[in-house]
């Protein structure tokens, strides 16, 4: 992760903390303007009328909608965030799958990142090489960090290819 990428989110999470902060501040100082209406306003002589109430009792109610609904949201916005990153930090803890290859993980576009389970390191793209231990030789990815043999290239399981030194009269056999 990017230095940029992670002051974004740093930032947009501040971001929904304080509105959601602001906005229980703001429902509770209107909850105190009610009661300063409805209890403190009538000793001072203050008559009750459905022409002054209904209007205040309406806006006071949509007030409250309004400060509510996006509330509402910007928590659960903000607990599924944290509930990804706590998701997203086991599973790079978990270590490798069946394959032997760590984590995998789709980015934008056609790059993807790649974990390895022995040095625990990510990169987008492995070293892709010849492994010459079973007498022919094999593609195999390698972690570009410290060589782990992660698995076998291109999804070519087992597909051999034949090595050697040409002579200065031989072609190159193509199949």
């Amino acid at each position: 992760m990017t230095w940029q990428k992670f002051m974004q989110d740093q930032f947009i999470r501040l971001v929904l903390i304080f509105w959601l902060v602001s906005s229980f501040v703001v429902m509770f100082l209107l909850g105190q303007l009610d009661l300063l209406v409805h209890n403190e306003l009538y000793d001072f002589g203050l008559e009750f009328s459905v022409v002054w109430a209904q209007p205040y009792w309406m806006t006071l109610r949509f007030i409250y909608v309004w400060l509510v609904g996006p509330s509402v949201l910007g928590a659960i916005a903000l607990s599924f965030d944290f509930w990804k990153k706590t998701n997203d930090n086991e599973r790079v803890s978990e270590g490798g799958g069946k394959s032997g290859v760590g984590k995998v993980q789709l980015l934008k576009g056609n790059s993807m990142v790649i974990s390895c389970p022995s040095c625990k390191k990510t990169f987008g793209k492995p070293l892709v090489v010849l492994d010459f231990s079973g007498g022919k030789a094999k593609l195999v990815n390698v972690c570009p960090y410290c060589n782990a043999k992660l698995g076998v290239a291109n999804g070519e399981d087992e597909k051999d290819f034949e090595t050697g030194v040409l002579g200065p009269d031989e072609k190159v056999k193509i199949r």
